[in-house]
């Protein structure tokens, strides 16, 4: 018997129903499908949230992991509803950038366009496709149906990538991508971005450095965190409460 885990990532947050109805959508397809939440409570209608977040995580799960993401704005519209598989796992999902860095740094190998009677619910209703055309997607792909039969060959149109920081002797301009439940701020900036870890940097007219761990940090400063970018943080308290920053900003870093 086929049994792969299928990973819910969605801005539904855990108060509403949503999440749990497309639950329930997979599990009456199929019975013994391994349901897991990997983001319940995205930050609302932010692909750069979602994208970021998916991407950080897809490569610590099992071979052919079928990530289910619905964070998706643009739903009801002529956006593509999508499966796509890669060299080690399936991605469904809406085609409005979300998927696209996971799916591509894995090796895209085929895309289709969801569109099969047989798979869609009857009655779709156009404001929940999470329901009616993604988790039953997913379930009929945790059973083993090959991804020609979903639908039909397409490509993909929005292809969202994180942007790159931009750099000068002076100062950075960097993009916050993700600020977590602790305020940690996630910029676009990976090790090659810094190549001196003992420059010293003023943000906001807040001194900052980099550090090696959170216990080492007196007050703001960066620290090389565990999805590969940098990341304003500060000890037992919230750089994103301090800097009034959020997912998407752009920051200004002055280089002392």
């Amino acid at each position: 018997m086929i049994k792969r885990v299928i990973a819910l990532l969605t801005d539904f947050g855990v108060e509403e129903h949503y999440n749990g109805v497309m639950k329930g959508v997979i599990l009456k397809i199929n019975r013994n499908a391994l349901i897991l939440d990997l983001v319940a409570s995205a930050k609302s209608f932010s692909i750069i949230d979602a994208a970021f977040q998916l991407w950080a995580s897809y490569k610590y799960f099992p071979y052919k992991t079928i990530f289910l993401v619905v964070v998706d704005p643009g739903v009801g519209t002529t956006r593509q509803p999508l499966v796509i598989k890669t060299k080690n796992y399936f991605f469904v999902g809406p085609d409005n950038g979300v998927l696209y860095p996971a799916a591509y740094e894995d090796g895209i190998e085929s895309v289709v366009k969801i569109t099969s009677e047989k798979v869609i619910l009857k009655n779709r209703n156009g404001t929940f496709d999470g329901r009616d055309v993604f988790a039953p997607a997913a379930a009929y792909l945790s059973k083993g149906m090959p991804i020609e039969a979903l639908g039909q060959y397409t490509e993909i149109k929005e292809k969202y990538v994180f942007p790159e920081p931009i750099i000068n002797k002076y100062s950075i301009k960097a993009t916050v991508l993700h600020v977590d439940k602790f305020g940690d701020v996630v910029l676009n900036l990976r090790k090659e971005h810094i190549n001196d870890t003992s420059k010293k940097f003023i943000i906001k007219d807040k001194n900052v450095q980099i550090k090696a761990t959170f216990a080492e940090c007196v007050g703001l400063c960066m620290v090389f965190g565990s999805s590969g970018f940098y990341e304003l943080v500060l000890n037992q308290g919230s750089a994103s409460d301090l800097l009034k920053i959020k997912t998407g900003d752009e920051i200004e870093i002055e280089i002392v």
